[in-house]
């Protein structure tokens, strides 16, 4: 009887046998050691997993491949032609992979009856609930969780093509054997059904519940502050509040503003006329390169085996702080708030710089070519008009070495939205809709429209880091901002109806594949706050009201005292698929989309 092999009879020898000829090697060694080696995922997942295509008598041949990443130094990693011959075995097996469908949707009835206000307070009363708890139970040092977890049988995206196309665009060889090691993994574990069960289940709704708690990585990021402070500002600026409901809310924003603009602050020179200026980073260190982000020393070192220990400020994390600086700065004008008079000298001066400009130097199609994107797996996309995620940052080794985009940089409709947000919302300082400024946003708003027109941001693969329903709450949140225009701003912006199209496209989009469907309580939350956003009419026709139906049906589904499950807010693609969530998280965005509900129904009252 013919016997099959696991990715112990492949790797074991080849990594932990033979000797590695330079860092590349010994990287990979350890992260074998760590993942594969670990005795949970050893002896409970791989090692039952059994390739029905790879007979012990072709391990040989799987054996090389790994033996000459074992092997390789840095010359090899920087040669493409290298890496598709020597990986181009791994990539045929990711290819023969047929993903099963984890998400299961139903048609549902609508609910025709909006439900009355006092029903809305209820709601978003026992998410403040949650929320101020999750805050307070942190007392020293005050933060929302947030939970990363790996979904080891990867994404559903990572064919060979995709596959090979990282290996080449990515900057860091530890992040290149994640992705390699990672790429193994997904091929074994996608052989055994049984096995594919434990580390990937069934959900309902879109976005996918992350139950793997003893796994999770909990940290805490501006950018999800940034996206916090955002959604806590929905109830500030759009219900009526005492001075009491007030205040905790109003100390909550000013320390996520805090972490966003100043914690989170480093400073950088544009790539092509050395423009000075700050930006926002997700993984903050202070002079003593301390974590500022809420990671364990343990989880610090599986991150720089993976090839995060060099992480540059990105684009989306850094406008959408721009975006709350200034929303910030109204409403503190606007309520008379009693604000921190150094915070609100802090967010000017974080957008006292030319941001546009700045930007410009990264467009694709802007006439500046220093920092394409070096990895192309978000298809179908046309990225003339986009930019990239990541700023350009170079890190040097202690060998001299300079590495560039270590994660490689990617195009994203998601974070381009908010960037085109932030340049409306700050369009005034920036001069945003002025000579050249002007027509760097109508490249990206001509992005933008491509992207949705051609019906592409329905498809999962052209995001990176969202899921296609958080991209159109994206776009409300840049509808809200061009309401504020005047008419001569949106002749000049779009004098072909641009954003119009969009809007309808997106409400289609709400309507068509949202409500009316299976949706957890986290898709109805996106779901009611765009359709709210994009100021759908009527406003009694049962989207609406069953979207908040959905919402309400939900309260209580939480684990350990909080009201709701954590759900897939936001992810990554490579080095695996890691979804990214939290059940305060859920509670923030329900809050949310109650709060634009209740203004958007019944006022502001």
């Amino acid at each position: 009887m013919a016997r099959y092999a696991n990715i112990y009879d492949i790797c074991d020898t080849p990594i932990l046998k033979e000797q590695p000829y330079a860092e590349p090697g010994r990287n990979l060694k350890r992260l074998y050691r760590k993942v594969a080696g670990n005795g949970l995922l050893k002896y409970l997942i791989l090692k039952g997993c059994r390739h029905p295509e790879i007979p012990m008598q072709a391990v040989p041949a799987y054996q090389a491949v790994i033996r000459a990443a074992m092997r390789a130094g840095y010359d090899e990693w920087r040669d493409a032609g290298w890496i598709d011959r020597t990986f181009k075995p791994i990539a045929e097996l990711l290819d023969r992979i047929d993903p099963p469908h984890f998400r299961r949707r139903e048609k549902t009835p609508l609910i025709q009856t909006n439900p009355k206000p006092e029903a809305l307070d209820t709601v978003i009363e026992r998410c403040l609930q949650d929320i101020l708890q999750t805050w307070n139970s942190h007392h020293e040092n005050p933060y929302f969780p947030v939970a990363a977890q790996v979904v080891l049988s990867g994404d559903d995206q990572m064919n060979g093509e995709n596959f090979l196309n990282i290996l080449r665009g990515v900057g860091a060889f530890e992040y290149r054997n994640a992705v390699l090691l990672f790429a193994l993994i997904r091929c074994f574990i996608h052989c055994n059904p049984v096995k594919l069960k434990v580390v990937r289940k069934p959900y309902r709704g879109i976005a996918e519940k992350l139950f793997q708690r003893s796994h999770w990585f909990i940290h805490r990021t501006a950018f999800y502050d940034v996206n916090f402070f955002e959604l806590l500002l929905t109830r500030v600026a759009k219900n009526r509040l005492t001075p009491d409901e007030l205040q905790p809310i109003v100390q909550i924003l000013e320390n996520l503003l805090h972490f966003c603009v100043v914690t989170s602050q480093e400073w950088l020179v544009t790539p092509n006329n050395g423009i000075r200026h700050p930006a926002t980073t997700c993984f903050p260190e202070d002079e003593r390169a301390e974590c500022l982000f809420k990671l364990n020393q343990k989880n610090r070192a599986i991150k720089k085996d993976l090839g995060f220990g060099n992480y540059a400020p990105d684009t989306d994390t850094t406008f959408f702080t721009l975006s709350i600086a200034k929303k910030w700065l109204d409403l503190v004008e606007e309520k008379h708030l009693a604000a921190d008079v150094k915070l609100l000298r802090e967010c000017r001066n974080f957008l006292a710089h030319p941001w546009v400009e700045i930007i410009t130097e990264y467009q694709i199609g802007s006439g500046y070519t220093s920092n394409p994107p070096t990895i192309r797996m978000t298809r179908p996309l046309d990225y003339q008009g986009a930019i990239p995620i990541w700023f350009d940052k170079r890190f040097r080794k202690s060998d001299g070495r300079i590495v560039r985009e270590p994660a490689g940089n990617e195009i994203c409709p998601g974070h381009n939205m908010d960037i085109l947000e932030a340049m409306l919302v700050n369009r005034k300082q920036w001069r945003s809709l002025e000579g050249d400024n002007l027509k760097t946003v109508r490249r990206l708003l001509d992005f933008h429209y491509r992207t949705v027109a051609s019906g592409n941001f329905r498809h999962e693969s052209v995001f990176q880091y969202y899921l296609p329903e958080i991209y159109v709450y994206y776009i409300g949140r840049f509808y809200e901002a061009y309401l504020t225009l005047g008419d001569a701003e949106k002749n000049s912006l779009n004098p072909e109806g641009q954003v119009e199209k969009i809007r309808r496209i997106a409400l289609d989009y709400c309507k068509s594949e949202l409500i009316g469907y299976t949706l957890n309580a986290f898709d109805a939350a996106i779901a009611v706050a765009a359709l709210a956003l994009l100021r759908h009419e009527p406003r009694d026709d049962g989207l609406i009201a069953t979207g908040l139906k959905t919402m309400s049906d939900a309260l209580g589904e939480g684990a350990k005292g909080h009201l709701f499950q954590p759900y897939e807010w936001t992810r990554l693609r490579h080095p695996c698929r890691i979804i990214v969530g939290s059940e305060v998280a859920t509670s923030l965005f329900v809050m949310s989309a109650f709060a634009s509900a209740k203004q958007y129904l019944y006022g502001n009252g």
